[in-house]
């Protein structure tokens, strides 16, 4: 945080003075409440302040009641995600008081901003807004990670109408439910998912890559699963805008595997040569993911869509352990775990096909509960018997 920051923070007049009064007599509580914002703002320490922590701590000392102040520094307790009020006694404590405080002698606003701090550190943000589609994916993502998938898929179908609006993770919030399904072994829904809403909204006329990454992704994932998919491949939409762009290798993987899937061996090659030339010449973070981990990545998908599960089990090995880089969540990623798998199952290298056991053992670390897992390791004992 600039020099000029610090000299310049907002007293009492100054925060009534944007339309924003603070229920404390401090000047100096305001000053640095005002700080704290800023270096949180900027993601930066402000040394003139002695660094965030050193802030909320003379923050607190200045007015230790002020009820906005309390509410930003609790509020961050609860955004680091290392406690919470069901193993922190007195974070809970605090925000009991703070809501006390808050009805007590604050004002309309900061009643608000108590009442959702009090809210996002239970984790009940859709309790204050059920139609936060971004928490509903949030939530997916546990139950999914955690194999509750009959509760996500209660969760997801219960509450559709509160985030089906939410246009911009609409799609995505359907593939998670998707998800559920496919673990559970039930495939038909998913396909009905698919025709009905992912791939209709992948062909908007202001296609998403991200979209289009989640169309792909649910068909490979069914075709890993010994399903038959039909034409659906082919119901993509022109995906070549895209061949060039080098955003994330995430989004290139799963652009090459629905070139390849519908045939369009042309475009496929396009997209892989100009990922190479990306990969050796661009001077950016991407083009070093692309280098250390993207194209080989890319290459195994490639590969493993082919039927040369020995050549995509040796390109995706030695990489494994940095596809975080690519993009993507743990979810997003598991297609990659899941085909490395596939390939070191139906390999005839017992350098690769050894390795299984320990791979399974990785997915199951991030994904508890995994039903495809366990199809997994049953494919492995049929194909490889003691």
């Amino acid at each position: 945080m600039a020099a000029w920051c610090a000299e310049n923070l907002r007293d009492l007049e100054g925060w009534r003075a944007s339309g924003l009064t603070l229920t404390t007599p401090s000047n100096e509580c305001a000053k640095l409440f005002d700080g704290a914002l800023r270096q949180i703002v900027s993601w930066s320490d402000c040394d003139a302040l002695g660094g965030l922590v050193k802030t909320l701590e003379d923050m607190k000392a200045a007015d230790p009641k002020a009820v906005l102040p309390r509410a930003f520094r609790l509020g961050l307790e609860g955004l680091g995600t290392s406690t919470c009020t069901r193993v922190n006694e007195t974070l809970k404590m605090g925000l009991e008081q703070l809501q006390e405080d808050a009805k007590d002698y604050g004002n309309t606003r900061e009643q608000k901003h108590a009442k959702a701090v009090l809210l996002w550190c239970e984790g009940w943000a859709l309790n204050l807004n059920r139609f936060d589609c971004w928490a509903t994916h949030a939530r997916a993502h546990c139950m999914v990670m955690q194999g509750r998938n009959d509760e996500g898929i209660n969760f997801m179908e219960s509450t559709v109408d509160d985030w089906r609006p939410g246009w911009v993770i609409a799609t995505h919030n359907y593939w998670h439910n998707a998800l559920f399904y496919i673990e559970k072994g039930n495939y038909e829904t998913p396909l009905t998912i698919f025709d009905n809403e992912v791939c209709r909204r992948a062909n908007r006329p202001k296609q998403s890559v991200l979209d289009l990454a989640d169309a792909a992704s649910m068909l490979w994932r069914l075709e890993l699963e010994g399903v038959d998919v039909g034409k659906r491949w082919h119901d993509l939409p022109n995906l070549s805008t895209h061949s060039e762009d080098h955003v994330t290798c995430f989004n290139d993987a799963h652009l090459g595997i629905a070139f390849q899937r519908r045939g369009d061996t042309d475009e496929e090659a396009h997209l892989y040569e100009t990922l190479v030339d990306f990969a050796k010449s661009a001077d950016v973070d991407n083009a070093q993911v692309c280098r250390d981990v993207g194209v080989a990545l890319y290459e195994g998908m490639q590969l493993y869509g082919k039927g040369q599960y020995d050549e995509a089990a040796e390109k995706m090995l030695p990489v494994r352990h940095e596809v975080y880089r690519v993009g993507g969540s743990n979810a997003q990623r598991d297609i990659f775990a899941q085909t490395l798998i596939q390939a070191c199952i139906m390999s005839k290298d017992p350098e690769h096909f050894n390795q299984t056991n320990t791979l399974l053992d990785e997915r199951s670390a991030l994904n508890k509960n995994s039903s495809i897992g366990e199809r997994l390791a049953a494919k492995f004992r049929k194909y490889h018997p003691l």
